[in-house]
């Protein structure tokens, strides 16, 4: 039974997930995003309307599409997944891996432009049209292609005059991530619009609590509150997760009960890898480019070189605390009006370049990990 709104400043719900093309690579990719610690979801006034929307009759998305958006992390694939598979039971498709298609919007472009090649569009188009619940995940990694945008734009159209329920996550407002065209915004906006947020206040310690019961921690709730109290307020599920393992660690190891010791380890793991290692980055950073880490450290001029050296240069700034004089020294002996230039212009190249976005986001991931 969930909490009523007066007993409890949080709700929580089990999470139901549809069945996917075994085969798909996108089902693959929607299975492990939508994994979580928790086979619920614990939502507080930070997420009372996704709570809300995710439990009502799913006839809410049936005539216009749904757009969640949220930062990395915050359960926006987990959620539209949820909705996707009460759609689907709702239609009698419960047990059907075909009646819910998932795809990233970059796979969809990249599905696109190899249909224009091969001039045999009209399958991919009635795979969109022909789904009976479609989900379009990480729409702002579709940026920057214009055609696929117009593409996706028709399509969501016509699901929507065919009352195709459509749902869609993104990590911003279409209409605020630069190179989306205002068409495709507009489609995705048309209907409900769901802002999503970490877990935060009174839902972070109930994850918190629950996290330490699925590993058999008995935490006081003293205990429970310096944890909280210790680490960043904008992290994910995943990352508390991890606060509890390093917790449950440190009891295993020195074979005692939960302490303040335990929980300042846990709080002292997850500072040490908010400052990461300009090694670490570049290793990163080039496996994802397919470079050697000598070749970001190098004078190269070579194009490719140039952009992976300037993404590292990026998340060097945004993960630790090295001046620009640093981080300049490390990649080439650079001085510090360079490396801001290659920030810069990398930062605005991210809002243009969706697979220079995607390595961006992988990188971060990684590096969170």
């Amino acid at each position: 039974m969930n909490p009523s709104p007066a007993a409890s400043k949080t709700e929580t719900f089990p999470l139901e997930r549809p069945l996917l093309r075994q085969r798909s690579r996108d089902a693959k990719l929607a299975r492990q995003r939508a994994a979580a610690s928790l086979p619920f979801f614990i939502s507080g006034e930070e997420n009372r309307l996704a709570s809300f929307v995710a439990q009502s009759d799913p006839s809410i998305a049936m005539s216009q599409p749904i757009l969640m958006i949220g930062p990395t992390g915050c359960g926006k694939t987990a959620l539209v997944l949820h909705l996707a598979a009460r759609i689907a039971a709702s239609l009698s498709l419960g047990g059907d891996a075909t009646a819910v298609k998932y795809s990233l919007a970059s796979d969809f472009a990249r599905e696109y432009a190899e249909a224009v090649a091969a001039d045999d569009l009209p399958p991919l188009r009635e795979t969109i049209d022909d789904a009976a619940v479609l989900v379009i995940d990480d729409l702002d990694s579709i940026a920057g292609k214009k055609a696929a945008q117009d593409e996706l734009s028709n399509r969501i159209e016509r699901r929507i005059a065919a009352g195709k329920p459509t749902l869609i996550a993104s990590k911003r407002l279409p209409s605020e991530i630069r190179s989306i065209r205002p068409q495709l915004a507009s489609r995705c906006v048309i209907g409900l619009t769901i802002p999503i947020a970490y877990p935060a206040a009174e839902s972070r310690l109930t994850i918190l609590r629950e996290l330490a019961l699925l590993r058999g921690l008995e935490l006081s709730d003293d205990l429970i509150g310096l944890l909280d109290a210790g680490l960043r307020s904008d992290i994910s599920v995943l990352a508390l997760d991890s606060a509890i393992k390093q917790v449950d660690l440190f009891c295993r190891m020195n074979q005692s009960p939960p302490d303040v010791a335990a929980v300042q380890s846990a709080i002292n793991a997850a500072g040490q890898r908010s400052e990461i290692d300009l090694g670490q980055i570049t290793r990163i950073v080039a496996r994802i480019w397919g470079h050697r880490t000598k070749d970001l450290r190098s004078g190269s001029r070579k194009q490719s070189v140039v952009r992976a050296r300037s993404l590292a240069m990026l998340l060097a700034r945004k993960f630790t605390s090295s001046s620009l004089d640093k981080i300049g020294a490390y990649f080439g002996g650079r001085d510090h009006s360079t490396v801001l230039h290659a920030i810069r212009k990398t930062e605005t190249l991210l809002e243009q370049d969706a697979d220079l976005s995607r390595m961006m986001v992988e990188a971060t991931e990684k590096l969170a990990a």
